[in-house]
């Protein structure tokens, strides 16, 4: 992914070593910049829309986008963050019935093959959906059928594949609002279906799952749009994720819907979208999603687009990734969309050794600091830590490992909490080390002040916010130490 120079707020740390009557001791750690265990959005992965990642067998990733004229390209990586090794993995064949518009690829895996469904349109101008075959998941793919996959009369685009538990197969599409015209309103709808073992044909009559209906989705008033779905299942529950509004707008945003069977009924979470640009301008048009892990498996991510000029919108787009967190209440959130450094995505390497601390403030315990959520939007603040400041005195969070812990990285995301951010912190390690200063960016969109050192073994550190002037209250999203487990 790109990487920014950093400002002030992420400058070379020097960590200073206090050693009984030794002279002090100056350790000298990289910038956060020209670290690879951080990331920051968006790649350099532009002039696409509708990415989608398969985490293959062979242990890379594979993306496909919405990216050529007659066909789709495919990128390569083996860590979420960097993608080379372009390609054309399925090229528009001479006698194809897919004509123009080739959209949101998606590929799966089954008994060795490589299932390549895509949106297109036939020779009479209708969107249809197709699929081609592979023996490699970078392709190339070929037309595993003379025809679309179904049709049922209508235009149908964004498919997507998802095998429960049990082994039986789904296929989710969105019914598109070009020939769907409800009450003088053109509508796109989520639609369900078996499909058959085959992975080339649907088993019966498909379902309505959802429609437009919540106030964040039916703003333009006509189209008004459900697509782009995708399924995960998290405790039994089965999570309907799509977009809604129009790709090329601002507003286009991710939600999502519940149900106990991969079927239905779905019943819309209350407070969608969880990703949206929302009050940052810097940000438009994050939508048309997918889900993968990180290399080890640990960690959920969504992958996502945004457009590449926020002031222009429209097709050129590029993609992001954020990480995903089931609530213990069982609400799907999404740390995101985001243009902060954050870590990379987990490999058995460094990780977020916090959420094994005991974390204090006096003699009390916040959970919320280690919850691996950090806010984003002010609809979120129920996540935030909220500490009132006595006459002005600055608040200090204790962290205790239970063994002796080697880290090299603090990461403090702000709070979204109205007139509550802290100014800066210190950091304190066992009275022995401590850390200059890190102050918090001015930019709102900037959500973590980090520091990075070299690595150094610690039990128990503290970290002390300073707040702004005029602060009565300081809140904190997030603490993140980067460890060695």
């Amino acid at each position: 992914m790109k990487y920014k120079r950093l400002s002030f707020l992420m400058g070379i740390v020097i960590l200073i070593i206090l050693s009984g009557g030794c002279k002090m001791k100056e350790l000298a750690s990289n910038s956060i910049a020209e670290l690879d265990y951080f990331y920051s959005n968006p790649s350099d992965v532009d002039n696409i829309g509708d990415p989608y990642v398969l985490k293959a067998n062979d242990g890379f990733y594979y993306m496909f986008c919405t990216s050529a004229d007659n066909g789709y390209f495919c990128w390569k990586s083996a860590d979420l963050i960097h993608w080379t090794d372009k390609k054309m993995a399925y090229k528009r064949a001479k006698n194809s019935w897919a004509m123009t518009c080739f959209w949101a690829p998606e590929v799966i895996e089954s008994d060795g093959v490589y299932y390549m469904y895509y949106t297109a349109k036939n020779k009479e101008g209708s969107l249809r959906i197709g699929v081609a075959i592979s023996s490699a998941p970078d392709g190339p793919y070929e037309e595993a059928l003379d025809k679309p996959l179904f049709d049922f009369g209508y235009a149908a685009i964004d498919a997507h594949v998802f095998i429960d538990g049990d082994g039986k197969k789904y296929l989710y599409y969105s019914r598109d609002c070009s020939e769907n015209l409800q009450n003088k309103i053109q509508v796109s709808e989520i639609y369900g279906v078996s499909l058959n073992d085959n992975m080339l044909s649907v088993d019966g009559e498909p379902v309505l799952l959802t429609t437009p209906s919540q106030v964040w989705e039916t703003g333009s008033k006509s189209p008004v749009w459900n697509e782009g779905p995708e399924m995960i299942k998290h405790n039994g529950i089965y999570y309907l994720t799509y977009s809604g509004n129009c790709f090329s707008s601002r507003a286009y945003s991710v939600g999502y819907a519940t149900s106990d069977a991969p079927l239905g009924t779905f019943t819309k979470y209350s407070a969608n979208p969880i990703l949206t640009a929302g009050s940052y301008p810097e940000i438009s048009g994050s939508g048309h999603h997918s889900f993968t892990t990180s290399p080890d498996g640990k960690e959920l991510f969504m992958v996502y687009h945004t457009h590449t000029d926020p002031n222009v919108g429209g097709g050129n787009r590029q993609v992001n990734i954020d990480r995903i967190v089931f609530t213990e209440t069982g609400e799907l959130h999404v740390n995101g969309p985001t243009l902060s450094y954050q870590p990379a995505p987990s490999n058995n390497s460094l990780t977020n050794v916090a959420v094994n601390a005991d974390i204090t403030y006096g003699k009390k315990s916040v959970p919320l600091l280690k919850d691996n959520i950090f806010t984003i939007h002010k609809k979120d603040k129920d996540y935030d830590w909220i500490a009132d400041l006595n006459d002005n005195h600055p608040v200090k969070v204790k962290i205790t490992f239970p063994k002796e812990q080697t880290i090299s990285s603090i990461l403090v995301y702000r709070g979204v909490t109205d007139g509550a951010d802290f100014s800066y912190y210190k950091v304190e390690m066992e009275d022995r080390y401590f850390l200059p200063d890190c102050p918090l960016s001015e930019e709102k969109i900037q959500r973590a002040a980090i520091t990075a050192f070299e690595p150094i073994s610690v039990k128990e550190l503290a970290l002390t916010f300073f707040p702004k002037e005029n602060t009565s209250k300081i809140a904190l999203s997030e603490i993140m130490i980067l460890g060695y487990e």
